[in-house]
């Protein structure tokens, strides 16, 4: 209501002073015009008609690199859909490169395997005069976390807390400590990721995420008992556990199996029942870990292989019925891994065909 009438009297007061007539109620008018913002249409298109611009406070004022915004959508959606080459093209046009074009491009390097790339993108802005900033520590770990490269995950990690880049127990420092934690799985070593999860520095607050990792190190290592001891780990600490953790705590028992030609039943039994009191339900990818566990594979890509060893004939029988099984759960589908691999065995299609 104030603005409306401030507003009022400077039109006022305008149509006055074409007039030849100078009021007082156009020096109030213009005591109030510094503090406009327009916000209803009529005022707005007022101001557009009479061609006044409203002052804007510092904290509103547009930023000069408006496009960067615009450019950091490309590059990330370039990134997600594989094309690297065409987001770093986005990349080299932006006129001003700032932390969060840096973040993005990194980030596209990351999910398109081209570390090299990153990491140099990475040293060239440590290089410039750009703003060192959280976002893009946080990608670089992302990136060397998807690289497994353990040694200089840790280097930058520290780096970044040393320079005080993030806030003790945000979600860019979370994401950062999944970084670490996903190169520390890299390397298969139980004992390096478990140290990581027991000494969490900066007020880490640890998550399903951080977990996780800690089960892709028990798969690497085919390490059964370990994985079984992360879910009892994530009980304790109150950490939700999920279709995801199972599903890789599957694969670590596949793995062991094929690594040690044990029987099958007893780990899949083992895992099922945990599943059952943490009320987690199977899904497709689940399914195709615990048919390479019945199959004694480490993965069905290896039965795919030129050369592999067929499955024993009860190995066969008992997956047949665990696909037929599976298939009557609503919603369960075959995978592509998994149809292919009904195709290559006739005992598997006829148990697929005939549910």
């Amino acid at each position: 209501l104030w603005h409306a009438l401030a507003f009022k009297s400077l039109v006022t007061s305008a149509m006055n002073l074409r007039r030849g007539i100078l009021v007082p109620s156009l020096a109030v008018a213009f005591l109030h015009v510094a503090h406009w913002t327009f916000s209803s249409i009529s005022l707005r298109r007022s101001q557009k008609r009479l061609n006044v611009r409203p002052w804007i406070g510092r904290e509103n004022t547009p930023s000069p690199n408006k496009d960067n915004k615009a450019i950091t959508r490309e590059i990330r959606d370039l990134g997600r859909k594989g094309r690297f080459l065409q987001a770093k093209d986005a990349f080299l046009e932006a006129e001003v490169k700032d932390a969060i074009l840096y973040s993005a491009i990194i980030s596209a390097a990351a999910t398109n395997g081209q570390f090299d790339e990153g990491t140099q993108l990475f040293e060239e802005m440590k290089d410039s005069k750009v703003e060192l900033s959280d976002t893009v520590y946080s990608a670089m770990l992302k990136l060397l976390g998807q690289k497994g490269d353990y040694d200089a995950a840790v280097r930058i990690w520290k780096e970044m807390h040393e320079l005080g880049l993030t806030k003790e127990g945000s979600t860019r420092q979370q994401s950062c400590f999944t970084g670490l934690m996903n190169a520390a799985a890299a390397t298969g070593d139980v004992q390096t990721a478990q140290k990581e999860i027991d000494s969490a520095p900066y007020g880490v607050q640890l998550n399903a995420a951080h977990f996780g990792c800690l089960l892709k190190a028990c798969r690497e290592s085919a390490d059964a008992e370990a994985a079984q001891k992360v879910i009892l780990q994530m009980r304790d600490a109150g950490v939700e556990r999920n279709i995801v953790h199972y599903t890789i705590y599957m694969g670590a028992c596949a793995r062991y199996v094929a690594k040690t030609q044990s029987k099958a039943e007893e780990l899949e039994a083992q895992v099922r029942k945990q599943m059952e009191e943490d009320q987690v339900q199977a899904n497709e990818y689940f399914l195709e870990e615990q048919v390479a566990l019945n199959l004694q594979t480490a993965s069905l890509r290896a039965l795919q292989e030129e050369g592999a060893s067929k499955p024993s004939e009860e190995a066969l029988t008992r997956t047949g019925k665990l696909l037929e099984s599976a298939l009557d759960v609503p919603g369960m589908r075959l995978t592509r891994a998994l149809r292919d691999l009904r195709d290559k065995y006739p005992k598997l299609r006829a148990a697929v065909e005939n549910r």
